[in-house]
């Protein structure tokens, strides 16, 4: 008897130890890619942020208001709440500037981490609707917004590299 109650510790121990290690990997990945898109705001200089590679693509500014707005709306999905003050239709009109930008960067960040952090392990297969064709559930949500992050990371590489900005994680190497 003793045996078997110390092996149902163990397995409920090891249920509670998973609890939440989706969303804490989840939000760990995305603060690890949030960490380089705020380095690599920060190491644009503020004339920069209306450059773009041709008329018709994003700025920089535009860039980062386009990864803001995405973040809200990832944190929206997983019953975070958009801060009163943002007004996610014109975002890419009103972040303009390098400061204004990297402050809601890193409130949208931290929004959208804290979303991944509080959904509960049991509501990760609970449907949410996005504007777009297909099924999703806060699970996919969660994936997307890592997803998407990273993505745009990448694009603000390019447009750095392009005007002789150096990502600072990676100056020591050249």
């Amino acid at each position: 008897m003793k045996n078997l109650v110390a092996i149902i510790a163990l397995l409920v121990s090891f249920q509670a130890f998973s609890q939440g290690q989706f969303q804490n990997e989840t939000a760990g990945s995305l603060a690890f890619t949030s960490g380089q898109v705020m380095q690599l705001a920060a190491a644009f200089p503020n004339d920069k942020y209306g450059w773009t590679p041709q008329d018709g693509v994003r700025t920089v500014s535009q860039v980062c208001a386009h990864i803001i707005s995405a973040n809200y709306f990832f944190a929206s999905k997983l019953g975070g709440q958009i801060p009163a003050d943002v007004k996610m239709e014109s975002l890419e009109k009103d972040l303009t500037s390098k400061d204004a930008v990297t402050k809601e960067l890193k409130r949208s960040f931290e929004a959208i981490g804290t979303a991944i952090k509080n959904t509960k392990d049991a509501s990760l297969k609970e449907k949410v609707e996005f504007p777009f064709p297909g099924e999703y559930t806060k699970m996919t949500a969660c994936l997307i917004a890592l997803g998407h992050a990273n993505e745009h990371l990448g694009q603000l590489i390019a447009y750095a590299r392009t005007n002789g900005v150096v990502p600072p994680w990676s100056a020591a190497g050249e």
